[in-house]
């Protein structure tokens, strides 16, 4: 299991960096739950624009059940798969956890795909889908969002849709301003583009009036901690920011020789839901 591990962290490492470029979506799954031998359901979710999105929902440990269920909205590289192993971390400390795979990725509907875009509007769609149904199958429990970079983005930009439905926000490598992105490729030679749409990110992200808890690496200097920190003062109270050792989206990974993969990660998730 250990070896497995250490060979995800490789590829995760990989596809952060690949994935601060362009959107780089993968169709094979490379495991799922069931390779893993972890309880799960599969479930096919259509769009409000008619898309078919493909679903695995991870039953929680009973034994450490917290009544909650975690949304991933995972980065804009690999597919769902590339995030069992989180998944089943989190659901084995008690979250019900769904992950899905946004129009284009993995067995989810074709979708044509420019990868110099930083994001598509439609991904905002995609998950307003998941909320939507998940929120109705489980009507007794709390319900958020886990977002990672991209995920952050998609996070932000669907909330004033599902605000209702929605407990709370979690976000590693936050992107607090896709035009600062934008701007900082560009300096540095690389053309990024943002979609249509991306107009609304400024009221959308002033829409959120739940509690949010944003992860950010010391290292990471694109969705850096001074942006999280200028984000917190809009949100006020609400927003909580946690810095800590590592690079983008390396939250799964800190102190892992001391409490294993994802164990940090865990610890603050639950100091946050209280």
């Amino acid at each position: 299991m250990k070896r497995s591990i250490c060979a995800l962290l490789f590829t995760f490492v990989f596809f952060c960096i690949d994935s601060i470029y362009a959107i780089n979506p993968v169709r094979e799954y490379i495991r799922t739950p069931a390779t893993e031998n972890w309880n799960y359901q599969q479930l096919d979710i259509q769009t409000s624009d008619g898309f078919c999105l493909k679903s695995w929902i991870y039953k929680a440990n009973p034994e450490t059940d917290k009544n909650t269920v975690m949304i991933l909205a995972y980065p804009d590289a690999g597919n769902m798969s590339y995030f069992v192993y989180h998944s089943i971390i989190l659901a084995n400390a008690g979250y019900t956890v769904v992950t899905f795979d946004y129009r284009g990725f993995g067995e989810s509907q074709d979708f044509e795909i420019r990868k110099e875009l930083l994001y598509y509007s439609e991904f905002a769609l995609d998950l307003e889908a998941v909320v939507g149904t998940v929120s109705k199958r489980f009507t007794d429990k709390k319900l958020g969002i886990l977002g990672m970079s991209m995920g952050t983005i998609v996070s932000v930009m669907a909330f004033p849709h599902i605000k209702n439905q929605v407990d709370f926000i979690i976000g590693d490598g936050f992107v607090t301003d896709p035009e600062e992105i934008v701007d900082y490729y560009k300096a540095q030679g690389k053309e990024i583009l943002l979609p249509k749409g991306n107009q609304t990110f400024r009221s959308a992200l002033k829409s959120i009036d739940c509690p949010i808890l944003i992860l950010a690496a010391k290292d990471d200097a694109i969705t850096t901690y001074s942006s999280a920190m200028k984000m917190k003062e809009k949100l006020g109270e609400n927003c909580q920011v946690v810095l800590y050792e590592g690079g983008h989206l390396t939250g799964f990974q800190v102190d892992y020789e001391s409490k294993g993969f994802g164990g940090w990660f865990l610890v603050q998730v639950e100091e946050f839901l209280g």
